[in-house]
Formats: C-alpha cells, sequence, structure tokens
C-alpha cells in the first residue's frame, strides 16, 4: 500500500514540486528532520515507480518509522497533510487552504483590543490582514479566550523571537485546546509549568547535538517524557547521549519504546538493549542461513524471532533447523516459521531433540524404502508413502512382514502402492494380522492381475485418493516429513 499521496491540487511531473508558501511561511519553523521527512515523503508521493513506503522513509534518513509518523502528526498540526488509517498508515499531502475563504463575519470593532495587544508582540513587522482574520476566525470558532491568545503568542515569541509566524502560534493554542486549556489563567499556568523544564532541555539538546533553540514541541515532548512516561532527568539524558542522529524525534522514539517495554531505569534499558542486540544479531543470522534479504529487520524480530525465543529456543537450534529448511527448499520465513511450529507441538525444542527426531523419522523413512524395492519401485520417498505406512502400522497395526509380503506380490501392478494399500485394508477387514493368515488369504483369493488393479478404486480407510504425479519439487526430505509426524 502507497503510504505517501497526495490531493489532485498538488502538480505532478518530473520535479518534486513545493508550494513557494511553504518554504517562507513553514520550513523557517520547522525543525530539521521534519522538513526533511515532509519533503522526502512529498517526492514519494509524486514518484509513480519508487518504493514508497514508511520504512523506505524512515530507512533514507536514518531514523525510525516511529520518528517518520511523529514528524507527519507535527505537519498534521499544521494543515499540510492528513493521516489516514494505523496499519498501514498513510499520509495525504494537502493544497495549502490560506486564502480566507471559511472566514466568519466579525463585528466591526470586536477585536480591536486583541489586535493592538499582539501587534505589540509582533515585533519587527506589521501583522497583515490576513493574519489577522486567521486569528480572528479560530477565536470565533473556539472557546479560547482572546487575552489568552496572546499569551501564547508572547510565550511564542520568547521561543522563536518577535517575527513569529502566526501559524506556529496557532498551532500551540490548538494543543493547548485540545486539552481543555482555554482561558487566560489555565493556559498561563500551563504554559509557565513547560517552561521548567528549560533548564533540562538545554542539557538534553547538548546531549543530542541540538544547536537550535527548544520550541513548544520540545517542551511537549519533554512533558510527555517526564509526566506521563515516567523518566527522570537523568535517565532522559543517559539515553540522549546514546541518540546518533534523528534529535528529539528519535529520542521520543526511543523512550516511548522503552517504557512499552518496562525499562524505566538505566539498567534496565541497558538490558533491553543487549537483548534486542542478540534478538537483531540472530534475525540477521537467521535471514543468511535460509537465503532471504529485508531491509528493516524490525518485522522479522517482532514477527518471528521474539516468538520462537519465548518458546524456548535458543539461537542454536533455530539456526540448526534454519539450515535444514534450506536444504529441503524452504527458504522463506513463514516456511521456517511453519517447521518450528511444528516441531514444538512435537516437544522438539533443542537440537540434540531435533537430531533425535528426524533420526527417528530416517529410520522409518528406511523401512519404506524396503517396502518400494520389494514392490519394484526405485525412488525416493514420498509425504504420501509416509501417510500410508503410518497408517498401516499406527492405525490398521499390520506387522512388517505382512506388509513385505503384500508388497511383493504388488510389483508387477500397474500401481504397486495402491495395490499394497488395498490389499493391507482388506486385511484390516477380515482381521488378518498374521503372515501366515496372510499367505492362506492370498492362496485362497490369488493374486490381482494388473489390469484389475488398474481398475480398482484406490482408498485410505474407504476414503477415496487420486494417483499422483511427482515431480523433484514435490519429492521432499527428511525435514518436510513433520507433516506426517506431527501429533
Amino acid at each position: 500500500m502507497t503510504f505517501c499521496d497526495k490531493e489532485k491540487q498538488l502538480i505532478d511531473g518530473g520535479v518534486t514540486c513545493v508550494d513557494n508558501r511553504f518554504i517562507i511561511n513553514y520550513l523557517p519553523d520547522a525543525p530539521d528532520v521534519r522538513s526533511a521527512v515532509y519533503l522526502l515523503g512529498l517526492t514519494l508521493s509524486q514518484s509513480s515507480g519508487s518504493d514508497n513506503s514508511v520504512d523506505t522513509l524512515a530507512g533514507k534518513l536514518g531514523i525510525t518509522p516511529g520518528d517518520v509518523i511523529s514528524a507527519f502528526q507535527y505537519w498534521e498540526e499544521l494543515g499540510l497533510v492528513t493521516i489516514v488509517g494505523d496499519n498501514p498508515p498513510k499520509v495525504i499531502y494537502l493544497a495549502d487552504r490560506d486564502d480566507g475563504s471559511a472566514l466568519k463575519k466579525i463585528k466591526p470593532g470586536k477585536y480591536n483590543k486583541f489586535s493592538k495587544a499582539i501587534q505589540s508582540v509582533i515585533e519587527g513587522r506589521m501583522i497583515t490582514v490576513n493574519e489577522y482574520n486567521e486569528y480572528y476566525n479560530f477565536l470565533e470558532s473556539t472557546t479560547f479566550e482572546p487575552d489568552a491568545l496572546v499569551a501564547v503568542a508572547k510565550y511564542c515569541a520568547e521561543l522563536k523571537g518577535g517575527d513569529i509566524n502566526y501559524r506556529y502560534i496557532l498551532t500551540v493554542a490548538r494543543n493547548l485546546l485540545s486539552r481543555g486549556q482555554t482561558t487566560l489563567a489555565v493556559v498561563a499556568e500551563a504554559l509557565d509549568s513547560q517552561q521548567k523544564y528549560d533548564d533540562d532541555l538545554k542539557i538534553v539538546f547538548k546531549s543530542l547535538g541540538i544547536s537550535r533553540k527548544f520550541d513548544h514541541t520540545d517542551r511537549q515532548m519533554y512533558e510527555k517524557w517526564t509526566r506521563e512516561l515516567g523518566f527522570t532527568a537523568d535517565v532522559i539524558n543517559n539515553v540522549a547521549k546514546n541518540c546518533k542522529g534523528g534529535g528529539m524525534p528519535k529520542l521520543d522514539g526511543m523512550l516511548t519504546e522503552y517504557y512499552k517495554k518496562g525499562a524505566l531505569s538505566v539498567k534496565e534499558m541497558q538490558a533491553y538493549d543487549e537483548q534486542k542486540t542478540r534478538l537483531y544479531d540472530l534475525a540477521r543470522a537467521v535471514n543468511k542461513t535460509i537465503g532471504v534479504y529485508y531491509q528493516s529487520l524490525d518485522p522479522v524480530v517482532d514477527e518471528y524471532i521474539v516468538d520462537w525465543v519465548r518458546k524456548g529456543y535458543d539461537e542454536q537450534t533455530i539456526l540448526a533447523v534454519g539450515k535444514y529448511c534450506f536444504r529441503s527448499g524452504i527458504r522463506t520465513l513463514s516456511g521456517l516459521a511453519g517447521v518450528i511450529d511444528k516441531l514444538y507441538r512435537n516437544g522438539v525444542t533443542t537440537v540434540a531433540a531435533l537430531e533425535q527426531y528426524l533420526a527417528q523419522i530416517a529410520e522409518e523413512d528406511d523401512k519404506i524404502k524396503q517396502v518400494l524395492a520389494s514392490a519394484g519401485l526405485d525412488r525416493r520417498v514420498t509425504n504420501s508413502d509416509r501417510k500410508l505406512y503410518k497408517n498401516w502400522t499406527e492405525n490398521w497395526n499390520m506387522p512388517e512382514e505382512v506388509i513385505a509380503f503384500v508388497a511383493q506380490r504388488a510389483a508387477g501392478t500397474a500401481n504397486p502402492i495402491a495395490y499394497v494399500n488395498r490389499v493391507l485394508g482388506s486385511y484390516n477387514r477380515d482381521g488378518v494380522t498374521t503372515l501366515e493368515l496372510a499367505k492362506k488369504q492370498a492362496e485362497t483369493y490369488g493374486k490381482q492381475t494388473a489390469a484389475t488393479t488398474a481398475e480398482t478404486k484406490k482408498n485410505i480407510g474407504g476414503v477415496a485418493i487420486e494417483e499422483q504425479t511427482y515431480t523433484d519439487e514435490e519429492l521432499r526430505s527428511l525435514f518436510t516429513a513433520l507433516d506426517d509426524t506431527e501429533e
């Protein structure tokens, strides 16, 4: 599924088309990583032949898929994209609606006081008519107090400077609005509370190698890490020191991941990282063993490796199973997972148990080969042979000497194995369980002719089966015999 898409208003072409309003109004205030995500995603949305996915975008920028989603959430707040769906996610780029077409008719002079107050905050330039209209429209469509919006403007100006973009002011205001914070008193308290993280943020920025001034989004992130996730300042900074590129979005992704995994202290995080490294190393080794390649190891670890480890399989056993699968023509992760599931149901969870299990299958195959040879057949044992032999010995309780006797009589018939199955089926119904009784039965009824045998229905316990023509691909090794031996 395509991850990044666009509205029809955005122009297709051989180059990436970036709206000048984005460059002028949005780019100066946006963090570097988020700008990079927006621009690369826009390129993907305008390129029909490119690999358009979250993983692709994250890989090209050296960040995590979570960082990508976080960046697009930032642009969604500004109204430039919309995120639809969660699994898989999809981002649709929107055309900038900076046309004032949706403005309500406002009573003259209603916002004179507000207008003067916010102009005093914006230094160095005059606020345009369009900007005033955007403020008025926001106030008219929400319960946000004008004085509270002025307070937000002052807060943003302290962060960004006196020539702050109105979109940034409204983004902060909308965030407060989403929390139900709309009055001057409540907004002022909320903004003051976030400023208490500034000293800690300076330390984090230094650890991350970020030279820009922190903004409202950065303060919100830090507030989330401490209040919602419960991390201490020391723990946050320790993670920041180990964060290689990606800035605040990547740090946010790392802390969120630690929180979800229950790693809240530095010691717990170190243990988790060590385990994660082992899992990803194992994922690489498994992929190499069965001959597959994944650009991102995340799905390999999440969908397969973690499950196998939880079932009690160690690295040695998983790789041993992988080697057998490769030799058997099973060269996909889903195929390997199917084999491990069958082994698990049979209690095979170690290399020693695996070798013993395969040795048992090999021993049974040797007996089946003797039957085939007695019947005049020179070919490999198939899964169909294994199923029939299991039915003869386990369900019908036929002794090996009886099976061998019937196989010898089947030599020369049109379908020897079908002949053996038919005769043994009759023995089962008639209570023939010894070689002596089998010989007596043979003398009574005589040997079936090849022509008669060819016309006889082939069945297992009364259920008709079809004669098969086996290709090289259908011929299985010992390892694929798990289908026949599982309980």
